[in-house]
């Protein structure tokens, strides 16, 4: 069984890491996001045990808006430079690809990092984390529960469109069929969303989510020397690039 390196790592860590690749990209051209970037978080999805999950996810979301921003900026692209495909309603030129890469940089850095990190991190781990930072419970629980607002209503949809299906709907096979069997769908998926904030703020009450005092974890979360070094490392790297982007 793979170890699971990066996931062991503490959470503000591995954000701080995010934060310095979107930071760097900015200052560098898209060979830092494509050469770099990119395949050193395949090379951590890998280590951790994610590899095929990762490359799944960063596909399905690059696909789309990167063939969109190049299919556009192919498109306006007015220059004279070297022609590479001539298709007589189509032109490609050179500067046009380079254009388009040095405008999806930032978004393949962003989505790269985001998706390792939600990977190898759990939640409950970053609001540990969070308020340790001295942040406020409130703060750490709205951003808790936003980034799982999304997976919830995944989960939820499939467990309603599984119960259409065992009701005798069918739910696979055309786009119609599938439409068909989805919009009916949203009606119990949003009542169940509203029934569970319910059922959820009642429970944070009842645990005194509200109260004025220290709260205490029953998970503790606690950072280790190697994210000391990895921290000091990471704004280390960080700070040699930008300064070296200036100097060149």
């Amino acid at each position: 069984m793979r170890t699971k390196v990066i996931s062991h790592i503490y959470p503000t860590t591995k954000l701080l890491f995010v934060f310095v690749m979107i930071l760097i990209s900015i200052f560098y051209d898209w060979k830092f996001a494509y050469f770099f970037v990119l395949p050193l978080c395949i090379l951590f999805a890998f280590m951790d045990g994610h590899f095929m999950t990762y490359i799944k996810r960063v596909v399905a979301i690059l696909i789309l808006f990167v063939l969109l921003i190049f299919f556009i900026k192919i498109l306006m692209d007015n220059s004279n430079s070297k022609f590479l495909l001539d298709l007589g309603f189509l032109q490609i030129r050179e500067q046009g690809i380079i254009d388009g890469l040095n405008q999806t940089k930032i978004l393949v850095v962003l989505v790269a990092t985001m998706v390792l990190f939600f990977l190898t991190t759990e939640m409950e781990d970053l609001m540990i984390a969070l308020q340790k930072l001295n942040m406020s419970h409130v703060v750490s629980y709205v951003i808790l529960s936003t980034l799982q607002l999304i997976p919830e209503m995944i989960k939820k949809s499939n467990v309603i469109m599984q119960a259409q299906a065992a009701r005798g709907i069918e739910t696979k096979g055309s786009i119609i069929n599938r439409m068909k069997a989805f919009f009916p769908s949203i009606g119990p998926l949003i009542i169940s969303s509203i029934t569970d904030i319910e059922d959820r703020a009642i429970t944070l009450e009842v645990r005194g989510f509200s109260a004025e005092t220290k709260k205490s974890n029953l998970k503790q979360v606690s950072k280790r020397k190697l994210d000391t070094l990895l921290t000091i490392g990471i704004l280390l790297f960080a700070a040699l690039m930008i300064i070296g982007r200036f100097m060149a």
